[in-house]
């Protein structure tokens, strides 16, 4: 507590106010790894019809690969995830669906510059291909006005930094609110990179969950 140590206090607190959720899940190599190899089939049929991508140093699929039937199982487990995270934030909503998805692929060396997916309620990423230790992503504090006065701290920790960076592995899911800032550093490897990125957004959203939050006055008498 900021004030445990003032005499005279009889009780104090720390309001955790609007924070920001990333969600983590770190799966099984049972589950993870026929996941995996599914989504590598379907990515060397791309680049079997793509013969250039074979020398391009990074590039992204089309936006559509929630709809091809090797990532059937990728599909079924963000979807199960998605649907506890709407259940842990008591979202009332009338379904929710896949907006895109997409394959990232990049080389050693290659990162990917700091942006936001717009148009859609909650963002992630699956890794398909990456070496443990040497590639991560970075969520940047939404707060413009957070990186004003940086003063010196004793340790950097998630209270007192504008940048949080998280490492990943194979086999992990990292969902976040659509609007927050991240980045992927560069590729520390010496193998390529490959992802899988998607979005969520509520279908009916504009017609029955965009409504005025406040309600019309009632004429008393």
């Amino acid at each position: 507590m900021a004030a445990e140590n003032t005499s005279g206090v009889q009780k104090s607190a720390v309001l955790k106010l609007f924070p920001t959720f990333v969600w983590v899940t770190q799966f099984e190599p049972s589950v993870f790894q026929p996941i995996n190899a599914s989504v590598r089939q379907c990515l060397a049929r791309i680049e079997s019809e793509q013969p250039q991508l074979a020398s391009a140093g990074q590039w992204q699929s089309e936006q559509m690969l929630h709809k091809r039937p090797e990532l059937k199982g990728l599909v079924s487990l963000v979807g199960q995830v998605a649907a506890s995270i709407f259940e842990s934030l008591t979202l009332v909503h009338d379904g929710f669906a896949i907006s895109g998805c997409w394959a990232n692929v990049s080389d050693p060396g290659y990162p990917h510059r700091p942006h936001i997916h717009p148009n859609n309620y909650l963002s992630g990423v699956w890794y398909v291909q990456t070496e443990t230790g040497a590639d991560s992503i970075s969520f940047l504090d939404p707060r413009p006005q957070a990186p004003m006065m940086a003063p010196p701290a004793r340790r950097r920790e998630i209270a007192n930094q504008d940048t949080v960076t998280l490492d990943v592995a194979e086999g992990m899911l990292v969902l976040f609110p659509s609007w927050l800032v991240h980045a992927v550093d560069a590729n520390r490897s010496a193998t390529r990179r490959v992802s899988i990125a998607f979005n969520i957004m509520f279908p009916s959203f504009g017609t029955t969950m965009a409504r005025p939050t406040w309600q019309a006055d009632t004429p008393s008498g």
